[in-house]
């Protein structure tokens, strides 16, 4: 990570960079937190993704993953259409050599990459009702 705090100002408090530095190379929020800080691991659960949402954390958690897949893209010459048309192949092959669980593992990349496991969004106007029947 050295290469990558030369080119972009760190954040000020050194606790946070090392905090953004382990959340873009995708360690969880909570573990993150917990590497920095003496805490309990329920703490770290709340702490961590808040620390995460704060504006300057995020900005630079997304300027070091830019940064990690710019050299990523440079290092495989692969940029994410590359990467997504590989795993199309790779899923494809997979499912005519009947290696089904290779296939899964295949799609399941290019639906997280898709966003199709992204959490819904559930709206209600705050009201609820409980019906008891006896039986």
């Amino acid at each position: 990570m050295d290469a990558i705090t030369e080119i972009m100002p760190a954040l000020k408090n050194p606790k946070h960079e090392q905090f953004a530095q382990a959340v873009a190379l995708n360690t969880p929020a909570a573990k993150a937190y917990r590497d920095g800080w003496d805490c309990t691991p329920e703490s770290a659960e709340t702490a961590g993704p808040r620390l995460a949402n704060r504006v300057e954390v995020m900005s630079r958690i997304a300027e070091l993953r830019a940064k990690v897949a710019e050299r990523a893209d440079r290092k495989f010459d692969m940029n994410k259409e590359a990467w997504l048309e590989r795993l199309a192949r790779i899923a494809a092959s997979a499912e005519e050599s009947e290696d089904f669980s290779a296939a899964t593992g295949a799609l399941r990349e290019i639906g997280k990459s898709a966003a199709f496991y992204a959490p819904e969004k559930v709206e209600h106007s705050g009201v609820t009702e409980i019906v008891i029947r006896k039986l």
